[in-house]
């Protein structure tokens, strides 16, 4: 009973008020990569939490695994997980609610990909038959002919990947802010952020009833940015990538393009432009980036190493008195 109470309480903990205190913290901007991981190690560390304690309620399937597992005495695992506390029905009760609950957050994965993978055919298909290539000769550019500047990134396996520019985006950016720019959409691509973006939406569509994880998607919309912006600053400068975010959001306020292609302006551009052009900025240190890292893979074992606890403990009792 204590560790599927002290699962509990870590999944509401985490999801609830660490989870503001990450949203409001002022580190993350230094280091928004790594927030990013702490960000999904936290959502998968409640996640864990959640399931684990279903689990154990249903408490017949863990027994047997952890006798097998440790060859511990089933007596002294039932007392440890079991006992007498559980109520009638109580473990059938726990699966059922786990099973609807896998199958909940299945359909909503299932969905939201399907909608994203849709989305993005339509983009790619459009710039494809619209746009050109641009003059550096890089396969994945497209120049769209249009009045709004825009730049913004569709990610695709296997070559199917684009950058699309508009020639009004082209135009306004001088030489420098274009290829900041166009380092800020490949960022975006190899670092893979369309797939935290999408873990994010799931998970936060499946939680939203429980109030839990709020700030989750927002915020990893708004650390990929900074992300990308970082790496687009080591190469041209924090001011450039500044400058032609400045501009592309004077001439375009509006930098949502659509749910699956992460533009430019993107998401908090002022809080970006003020980051990037503050005296202070400094580069982000490998030692606090290994410690967030750290807290990351923390925060995600932690569930299962309470979960695991007594039975570790209660290792090897099946051979004692035999």
């Amino acid at each position: 009973m204590l560790v599927i109470a002290g699962l509990l309480v870590y999944a509401v903990l985490i999801g609830g008020p660490l989870a503001a205190r990450l949203a409001r913290a002022d580190w993350v901007s230094r280091h928004p990569q790594a927030a990013l991981r702490l960000w999904h190690a936290c959502a998968l560390g409640m996640l864990t939490s959640v399931t684990g304690a279903l689990v154990l309620a249903a408490h017949d399937l863990w027994e047997h695994g952890m006798v097998w597992l440790f060859h511990a005495d089933k007596p002294l695992i039932h007392a440890a997980y079991g006992g007498t506390w559980q109520a009638r029905g109580m473990a059938d009760a726990a699966l059922l609610v786990l099973l609807l609950g896998a199958g909940g957050l299945s359909a909503i994965a299932v969905r939201r990909f399907v909608r994203v993978s849709r989305e993005r055919d339509r983009y790619r298909l459009t710039a494809d038959a619209q746009g050109s290539h641009d003059r550096d000769g890089d396969p994945s550019l497209r120049v769209l002919a249009h009045s709004a500047p825009t730049v913004f990134c569709i990610p695709g396996a296997q070559g199917r990947s684009r950058i699309v520019v508009t020639t009004a985006a082209r135009d306004l950016l001088s030489p420098a802010e274009y290829a900041a720019t166009l380092e800020h959409e490949r960022a975006h691509l190899r670092l893979r952020h369309h797939r935290s973006m999408l873990v994010a939406d799931i998970l936060t569509a499946a939680l939203t009833w429980t109030g839990l994880l709020r700030p989750y998607a927002d915020q990893v919309r708004r650390l990929a940015e900074m992300a990308a912006d970082d790496q687009a600053a080591r190469r041209h400068g924090r001011r450039t990538v500044a400058s032609a975010l400045l501009g592309m959001c004077e001439a375009a306020p509006s930098g949502v393009v659509g749910g699956s292609a992460a533009a430019m302006t993107g998401p908090d551009p002022a809080e970006r432009i003020r980051r990037l052009i503050a005296p202070s900025a400094v580069s982000p240190s490998p030692l606090a980036g290994a410690l967030v890292s750290a807290a990351a893979v923390a925060s995600f074992l932690l569930p299962a190493a309470l979960a695991l606890a007594p039975a570790v403990l209660l290792f090897g009792t099946a051979h004692i008195g035999g």
